[in-house]
C-alpha cells in the first residue's frame, strides 16, 4: 500500500520507515519535530506501520458511538492516519447530558481517527490508555469539539517498552464557556509524542492542561502544545513536569497564540525538570506570541538536579538514599495531578510514580 505525495523524498533519501508505508515522516528539518525526528528512528518492521488499529472502548450509555467520515486532523502524521485508518470513531454526547465517561484502551498499534463531540452544556470524562507490544508503530489523530458549556476532562495514562513508537496528535476546538481539564502520565517509549493543539474560538473559555513525564534508559519522551486564542477572557493553565535518568531524553514545546480579538486572556505555563543522570537530555521551548495588548500571559522554565541539601536532611534521619531519593522526586511531580476531581484515578496515577521511582 503506497500513498503518494509530491513531497515524498527520493527513493535513496527514504528511511526504511518511509520505505514501508510510502510516505514522508516528520523528521530533524522540521522545526516543530526537530527533537523528535520519526524518520531516523522508525524502523521498516515495525507492527502495525501501514495497518489500521483496533482500539477498544468502554462508555456509558450516553455515549453515541458509530463509524464514519469524522472531521480530519493536518499535518503529516493525520495525513498518514486517515490513510490508513479508513473511517474514524465518532463518539456523540448530546447537549445537557452530565458525567458520560469514555475509556479508551488497546491503542496498541496501527493507525487511529477519532472524533469526539461534547454538545452544548454536557460534560465527558475520558481515559486513554496508550500500551504496545514491542517493536510496534502507532498514530493516533484525535479531534475533539467542545461546544458552549461544555467540559471535558481528559487523562492520558502512557506505559510502553522502549522500542515503540507512538504519535499521538489531539485538536481541540473550544466554543464559548467550554472548559478542558487534561492529565498526562507518560513512561515514554523508544519514541514517543504527545501533542495537544486547542482553538479557542469562543469567549471566556477554561483549560487546565497538566502533564508529567519520567523516563529512562534511552527511552525518549516529547510533549509539545499549541494553544491559539481567538476570542475574549480565556483563563489557561498548563503545568508539565519531567524526570528523566539514564541515557533518555525528554522534550517540552509549548506555545500561546493569543490573537488581537482575544483581550483579557490570563495564561501561564511552567514546565520544569530534573535531570537525575549526566548521559541524559532535556530540550525545552516554551513560547509567546501575543497580539493582543490588555492580556497577563507568562511562561517559565527550570531545569536542574535533587535538592542535595534536602536529600541530606532526610538521610540524616535515617531514611535510605534510594528511598529519599524517590520521595523528593514524587513530591515534585505529584502537584500536577492535585486538581483531578477523581480520586480513585489519582490514587492510581500516584501508585504508577511510585512503582517507577522505586524500581
Amino acid at each position: 500500500m503506497t500513498l503518494m505525495s509530491r513531497n515524498m523524498p527520493k527513493a535513496r533519501d527514504m528511511s526504511e520507515g518511509e520505505m514501508a508505508i510510502g510516505f514522508p515522516l516528520p523528521h530533524r528539518r522540521n522545526e516543530a519535530w526537530k527533537w523528535t525526528d520519526v524518520r531516523a528512528f522508525v524502523p521498516g518492521n515495525a507492527a502495525g506501520i501501514s495497518q489500521e488499529a483496533n482500539p477498544q472502548f468502554t462508555a456509558s450509555e450516553e455515549v453515541k458511538i458509530s463509524r464514519g467520515d469524522g472531521h480530519k486532523g493536518e499535518g503529516q502524521m493525520a495525513k498518514l492516519a486517515h490513510y490508513f485508518a479508513g473511517e474514524s470513531w465518532n463518539f456523540y454526547v448530546a447537549a445537557g447530558l452530565k458525567s458520560a465517561t469514555l475509556d479508551i484502551e488497546n491503542i496498541a498499534r496501527g493507525h487511529s481517527h477519532i472524533a469526539i463531540m461534547v454538545d452544548k452544556g454536557a460534560s465527558l470524562s475520558m481515559v486513554e490508555h496508550h500500551r504496545a507490544g514491542s517493536n510496534s508503530f502507532a498514530n493516533i489523530d484525535l479531534q475533539i469539539h467542545i461546544a458552549a458549556g461544555a467540559s471535558l476532562t481528559r487523562t492520558i495514562i502512557h506505559d510502553d517498552p522502549a522500542d515503540v513508537t507512538r504519535i499521538s496528535t489531539a485538536c481541540i476546538a473550544m466554543e464559548d464557556d467550554a472548559r478542558l481539564e487534561q492529565y498526562t502520565l507518560s513512561f515514554g517509549a523508544g519514541l514517543t509524542r504527545f501533542e495537544t493543539r486547542v482553538h479557542g474560538e469562543g469567549e471566556n473559555i477554561s483549560a487546565v492542561i497538566n502533564g508529567t513525564y519520567l523516563i529512562d534508559e534511552k527511552r525518549h519522551c516529547d510533549m509539545t502544545s499549541h494553544i491559539e486564542l481567538s476570542a475574549p477572557n480565556a483563563h489557561i493553565r498548563q503545568a508539565v513536569k519531567g524526570v528523566v535518568t539514564g541515557k533518555a531524553r525528554g522534550v517540552f514545546q509549548g506555545k500561546f497564540h493569543v490573537l488581537q480579538a482575544a483581550q483579557l486572556t490570563d495564561a501561564e505555563m511552567r514546565h520544569d525538570a530534573l535531570m537525575l543522570s549526566d548521559s541524559c537530555e532535556i530540550r525545552s521551548k516554551p513560547e509567546l506570541e501575543i497580539y493582543a495588548d490588555d492580556v497577563a500571559c507568562a511562561h517559565g522554565n527550570t531545569i536542574g538536579q535533587l535538592d542535595e541539601q534536602a536529600l541530606f536532611y532526610m538521610r540524616q534521619r535515617g531514611i535510605p538514599v534510594k528511598a529519599a531519593r524517590a520521595l523528593l522526586t514524587q513530591a515534585f511531580v505529584a502537584d500536577v495531578f492535585d486538581d483531578m476531581d477523581d480520586e480513585d484515578l489519582r490514587a492510581d496515577i500516584l501508585a504508577k510514580i511510585t512503582t517507577w521511582l522505586e524500581a
